[in-house]
């Protein structure tokens, strides 16, 4: 318990620590090299879609655009979701939770379940590690942010938005890549993160709460450094996995589009800082990136 809430501590203190350098902005403003002014907004996939109203500026770049791009295009996207749901998130017979975990595991499991969803761990016993601890995570980080409502996320929201404006919605990524990026990773891999986020539920409920109140001040580098924390953030190998090289590949497919149109880009607010995040990336490629105040 007191290494608990000594990582905890220094979590608080590294967020604090950070908030005093950090830019307070997730709203920036790409221009130059030949291409449209155009506009990258990091988001927070279970904030409340109210906090656009606190975004000096959003209104203003929101309009002047003429393409949005997200992560992926969720309305054309969810039919390839869900068709290919069960083949991505069923685990096979013999990697059901029950196989893969010990009874004192799936005795964890079970009350994690039951305290979340109202319901015992044999309901998901198929279900992959990953596809599980992804739900209990949203719960969780869903209590987070007061007036949360699944039904109006911020990425969800803006691609709606783009569309009542007549403004064609793109897709960095297929559904396709997001679910084998998501749920690809060996079973045995996905148990061992399921069970290191259940032993520790303290834990990751107060890093939780600090990201989204890091998030709510828009302050994207102390987002970085709780990344990376060591106990409770990514390792390097999943950092390079899930950051890292998606936003190379990204800044690869705006350096061909950002010169057509005039372009509004909607992806979590962790791909933004960082010598590898997007904004450092678009300026190593020429473009200037500048914070809208």
């Amino acid at each position: 318990m007191r290494t608990i809430f000594s990582r905890l501590h220094a979590l608080l203190l590294l967020a604090a620590i950070s908030a005093t350098t950090a830019y307070s902005q997730i709203l920036w403003k790409v221009s130059g090299n030949g291409v449209h002014d155009s506009y990258i907004l990091g988001t927070h996939h279970i904030a409340p879609v109210a906090i656009l109203d606190s975004i000096a500026g959003f209104d203003e770049a929101f309009a002047q655009c003429q393409v949005l791009y997200g992560e992926i295009d969720m309305a054309s996207s969810m039919q390839e979701i869900a068709a290919k749901s069960q083949q991505y998130m069923l685990a096979p017979a013999d990697s059901a939770l029950s196989k893969v975990l010990s009874a004192e595991e799936i005795k964890t499991v079970d009350a994690a379940t039951q305290k979340y969803m109202h319901l015992p761990a044999s309901m998901f016993d198929r279900l992959k590690p990953a596809a599980l601890s992804t739900q209990l995570a949203v719960i969780q980080a869903a209590s987070i942010f007061n007036g949360f409502d699944p039904a109006k996320q911020i990425d969800a929201a803006l691609q709606q938005k783009a569309r009542d404006m007549g403004m064609p919605v793109m897709g960095l990524e297929t559904a396709d890549f997001q679910l084998q990026m998501l749920f690809g990773t060996p079973v045995s891999c996905q148990a061992a993160d399921l069970m290191k986020m259940l032993n520790d539920e303290a834990g990751y409920l107060e890093y939780t709460r600090i990201l989204a109140d890091v998030y709510s001040r828009q302050e994207i580098d102390a987002m970085l450094e709780l990344m990376r924390d060591p106990g409770l953030g990514m390792s390097e190998h999943e950092l390079d996995r899930l950051i890292y090289d998606r936003n190379a590949a990204w800044v690869e497919h705006l350096k061909a589009v950002l010169p057509a149109k005039a372009a509004f880009v909607v992806v979590g607010a962790g791909h933004l800082p960082g010598e590898k995040g997007l904004l450092s990336l678009l300026r190593r490629a020429g473009y200037s990136v500048t914070p809208v105040y």
